[in-house]
């Protein structure tokens, strides 16, 4: 019995994680956090535009590299939206799909790495899956639909595949983490440095440690360049102010703004940004919450040991030429932090790296010594129930309102208005002078959800859409012949259109107000 017990509880235990996990990934999920992020919109967008008609909101057919609102968006999330629009039609739960998805990935894959490294310790894979499940910041990025956070998972499923290629040997695992790599490249541009450094410093270690086959990473290299290609086009048509050009049926787009000028040399400011936005957060209230850090405050003195031993663990691999897959955690680690040392970071910039910090705690963990009669059990369950601890302080505090209610309205968020549009549309001799509301233009057409080719949205800052009907990003003074959509938070505005004799229809977070 005891052995049956031994065997069927890792098991039990995984299941009992997958379902904690859906359950911090999916519940509430379109309420929390409240309303659409400015990006996640845009991106949403684009994805219905192409699911319909083929081409982005400014009619451009199948960027591979989006213009957004003038600086740029990645592509990867765009596109898998838009094939579940394709597949479902449009449903807001879609728009936060991807990033479910890619948050599961870097669970599965996440675990597959810890076990390479402990293949004989399935609890500290456990761990790391229990980490992965309930830290703030996972849960935080996976729950909004900002396109760059897919980096996450995709360097976590990356790097699995590469460290098991220089591990095994196989061209299968060098040709997926080829594919694997150059996907990761469409999730978000600054990949495009931290991978390409990854790779040269992963180069000198395999060569050190005579693990390098010339033809096996030729084999990596060629899918990762086909499918990086059309990005390295997408950089030299805006750094050299080229033409816009086209692959095929896909656009290889030219930028309003060039965003590589935000590259800037190496600083001690930076430097302390960095440290405090992975241990502590940044001040984007939908990254992370003041008071609870991204990790939780256990962590921090975890993965200094981690980190630590890391390094000792690539000294000791280099001296004596040994195997260790820690040497490409730390790779991984030090690439995305030197990195985010050149630019002005924030947590979304540096959101690849938090694997690398799961697997620095789960290494302190394993340092612990066996002690005598269940001591090192004893010290392990503590930690453990510590984690849980501050877990359920999270998640009391973040889903079950009082997150909402101190952060409402949530900064860079705004709301669909797709009831009040439906009524207007229905009713044509109301409002003859114009509809007035304070959501931009693009929640305007994501509330809409009119062809492209009737919005015509050439310009990013475009206020006045449909011939001028619809004034967007504006409430102006009240005025008989507009219809009005105002959000609730606009209590005092709503009240003089009610002092005023307007019709009012709410719908939960907002109200229409027209003039019968």
């Amino acid at each position: 019995m005891k052995k049956l017990t031994s065997r069927y509880l890792p098991l039990v235990l995984f299941v009992l994680l997958l379902c904690t996990f859906a359950v911090t990934r999916l519940w509430r999920v379109l309420t929390i956090p409240s309303g659409i992020h400015l990006d996640e919109a845009g991106m949403a967008y684009d994805a219905w535009c192409l699911s319909q008609y083929g081409v982005d909101r400014y009619l451009k057919s199948f960027p591979v590299y989006f213009i957004n609102f003038g600086g740029g968006q990645n592509a990867l999330y765009t596109y898998l939206t838009a094939g579940l629009f394709k597949l479902f039609g449009f449903h807001e739960i879609l728009i936060r799909i991807p990033g479910t998805f890619f948050s599961f990935l870097n669970l599965i894959f996440g675990m597959l790495l810890v076990r390479k490294i402990f293949p004989d310790r399935p609890y500290l894979v456990l761990g790391s899956g229990f980490l992965i499940t309930i830290c703030p910041y996972l849960i935080l990025a996976s729950r909004v639909g900002i396109e760059s956070h897919l980096m996450l998972g995709a360097s976590t499923v990356f790097l699995y595949f590469f460290v098991s290629a220089i591990d095994t040997g196989k061209y299968v695992h060098y040709i997926l983490a080829g594919i694997t790599g150059g996907i990761t490249l469409y999730s978000y541009a600054l990949s495009y440095l931290m991978l390409p450094l990854f790779l040269l410093l992963s180069l000198i270690y395999v060569i050190r440690i005579r693990k390098f086959a010339l033809q096996k990473w030729i084999a990596m290299a060629i899918p990762m360049f086909l499918l990086a290609f059309p990005l390295i086009m997408v950089q030299l048509i805006n750094m050299f102010d080229w033409e816009e050009m086209h692959l095929g049926i896909f656009t290889l787009t030219k930028l309003n703004q060039y965003r590589a000028s935000e590259l800037q040399p190496f600083s001690l400011n930076s430097l302390k940004l960095v440290i405090n936005d992975i241990f502590i957060g940044d001040e984007h209230i939908y990254n992370s919450i003041p008071g609870i850090p991204n990790m939780y405050w256990i962590s921090i003195p975890l993965i200094i040991i981690g980190l630590v031993n890391a390094i000792y663990r690539t000294v000791l691999a280099f001296r004596k030429r040994i195997w260790d897959c820690r040497v490409f955690a730390l790779w991984w680690f030090l690439s995305v932090f030197y990195i985010v040392c050149h630019i002005t970071p924030c947590i979304t910039q540096m959101n690849s790296i938090f694997f690398v910090l799961i697997l620095f705690v789960i290494d302190a963990v394993s340092l612990i010594p066996p002690l005598k009669k269940w001591g090192s059990v004893a010290v392990k369950a503590s930690i453990t129930a510590v984690y849980a601890s501050f877990f359920f302080q999270f998640a009391g505090y973040y889903y079950l309102g009082q997150y909402t209610i101190d952060n409402y309205p949530l900064g860079y968020f705004d709301i669909r208005v797709s009831e009040a549009i439906r009524f207007i549309e229905e009713h044509p001799q109301y409002g003859p002078k114009g509809t007035q509301m304070a959501e931009m233009p693009i929640y305007f057409a994501l509330s809409s959800l009119y062809s492209p080719y009737d919005l015509q949205m050439l310009d990013p800052q475009e206020l006045f859409l449909m011939d001028g009907y619809y004034h967007c990003n504006c409430l102006a003074e009240i005025e008989d012949g507009y219809n009005y959509i105002v959000r609730d938070v606009y209590a005092e505005y709503a009240g003089r259109l009610r002092a005023a004799g307007f019709t009012e229809i709410n719908y939960g977070n907002y109200s229409l107000f027209y003039q019968e």
